[in-house]
């Protein structure tokens, strides 16, 4: 099983996180700080979905928009 490292950005302990809890939120294991939700693939949002996830992922955000004419 595939794992990724998410540095807590409370306390800057790295955290394992298992590639099948993608988008879940969990909490560092040193500090018990709430570490922000990994994605690892492209998140596909929509008009009523975009600004509340906006709004609410804690880091950077990469956003692609097109249209089909």
């Amino acid at each position: 099983m595939s794992s990724h490292i998410v540095t807590c950005p409370s306390c800057g302990t790295g955290n394992r996180i298992p590639a099948d809890k993608e988008g879940v939120k969990g909490r560092c294991g040193h500090c018990q700080a709430m570490l922000p939700p990994l994605y690892t693939q492209p998140q596909q949002l929509t008009n009523s979905s975009f600004d509340s996830f906006i709004a609410t992922y804690p880091g950077p955000v990469l956003a692609e928009f097109w249209a089909p004419w």
